[in-house]
């Protein structure tokens, strides 16, 4: 059908019983397929083909995962860094530049939208714990206790944006992750925050090609349905 579109997804790594697997979350493939696109899986193994990627792929998805290695955007490591994966990393960065410099659009969930922080020439908060510049509210819970699938905290949103389109100027949304984007890259604009002002969407300035957030959809779609759609908006995006 010529109205389908390929979607590139990098895969994450996991060791099991000793032999190293690739993988992609079901519910960022579930999110994908319902909203109509095809979903590619692409391992970090793979970085000498990226320019067959980003010539095959309509788009591409960059998915939640490990901390992004703080010596690509120029920092040591930070004392409560967390895990990493320097070999996802490349794959993802390099991924993420030539697609972007090739006109392809872009999804970033949680570390997706790091990654593409990051790719552009963005830095991070390594942990907001320990670094987040406190403002007149004190840092919230972002890496939450309770079940993922739950929403914990309200992010604003701003207007006249792709997200704003999809839920209006407040929306109450998970959250787990402890990184998150301090300086934000040339070319990409802050599309909403939570209550401590930390940045809880990204989108590019003056085209399409971004659409990410810090929060995870695909998972608490399962409890609020109008998650899904990010995923729809993103596919639509690629069809036009």
């Amino acid at each position: 059908m010529s109205n389908q579109v390929v979607v590139g997804i990098p895969a994450g790594v996991v060791n099991v019983k000793g032999t190293a697997r690739y993988y992609i979350n079901e519910a960022d493939v579930k999110g994908i397929i319902k909203a109509g696109g095809i979903p590619v899986m692409i391992p970090s193994q793979a970085r000498d083909f990226v320019d067959y990627y980003v010539e095959s792929c309509d788009g591409f998805f960059f998915t939640g995962g490990p901390d992004v290695l703080p010596s690509f955007y120029g920092e040591e490591p930070h004392v409560k860094m967390g895990f990493s994966d320097i070999q996802r990393d490349r794959l993802e960065l390099s991924l993420a530049k030539k697609a972007l410099a090739a006109g392809k659009k872009a999804l970033g969930i949680c570390r997706g939208l790091q990654v593409l922080n990051v790719a552009l020439g963005g830095t991070l908060y390594q942990d907001l714990e320990s670094e987040y510049e406190k403002t007149t509210h004190p840092l919230i819970r972002h890496f939450q206790a309770a079940p993922t699938t739950e929403p914990t905290h309200y992010v604003q949103i701003e207007d006249k944006t792709r997200l704003h389109n999809l839920f209006g100027s407040r929306w109450l949304v998970n959250s787990h992750h402890h990184q998150a984007v301090r300086q934000v890259a040339a070319g990409l604009k802050i599309t909403a925050r939570a209550q401590d002002g930390v940045i809880e969407g990204l989108e590019s300035q003056v085209n399409d090609q971004v659409l990410a957030v810090q929060w995870h959809p695909e998972i608490q779609v399962v409890t609020d349905s109008k998650m899904q759609k990010i995923f729809d908006n993103f596919v639509e995006h690629l069809r036009a």
